[in-house]
């Protein structure tokens, strides 16, 4: 009999010890939170207060290259979702640098500076062959609202790398060019 109450004693404490190591598991609960947001802007061109594709210089006399600037805006509105924006330039579709300048299409040997806010004081969106230029940045304070910022930009006829003053030729002159807007 004593052998049976041991051996239900050793029964009972061994449940006992490997009811204690059979620990409870803790479940652990998470919420996840996000307000997804549109993350653009409307981009434009405006020139003299209306929006174009086309900055129109008018008529540029031979002794005005190098001077005779226009200015122009990259306009960014309806901005909601949207933290940093950055404005790059880069030549349009068959064109091509002339140094830092954009070629011109016509044989006038001239080309076109991109400009922030001024020629020779702003920052200069220096043509780069197969790349963007140095980009222009603007950071929003807050990117739940919707918001909008303009970008001053001035475009400067200048005379073709390696040409010079005489070798400007008369005759219609166009440089397409690209400005590259993005968002984060």
């Amino acid at each position: 009999m004593k052998f049976h109450s041991l051996f239900l004693a050793l029964v009972a404490t061994s449940g006992l010890f490997s009811h204690f190591s059979y620990a409870e598991s803790t479940q652990l609960r998470a919420e996840f939170h996000s307000e997804i947001l549109v993350g653009t802007c409307t981009a434009k061109i405006t020139h003299g207060g209306t929006e174009t594709a086309t900055v129109d210089f008018g008529d540029v006399f031979k002794g005005d290259i190098g001077t005779r600037a226009e200015a122009f805006n990259v306009e960014l509105s309806g901005c909601i979702g949207v933290k940093t924006t950055t404005v790059a330039v880069q030549p349009g579709a068959g064109n091509s640098c002339s140094g830092e300048a954009y070629n011109t299409v016509g044989n006038t040997n001239t080309a076109v500076e991109i400009w922030s806010n001024a020629p020779d004081t702003g920052t200069k969106l220096a043509c780069k062959t197969g790349e963007s230029s140095v980009s222009l940045s603007h950071t929003f304070q807050d990117r739940t609202k919707d918001q909008a910022y303009t970008y001053p930009m001035v475009a400067r006829w200048v005379v073709a790398n390696g040409k010079m003053a005489t070798d400007v030729k008369t005759g219609e002159a166009t440089s397409l060019i690209t400005f590259l807007v993005t968002y984060q």
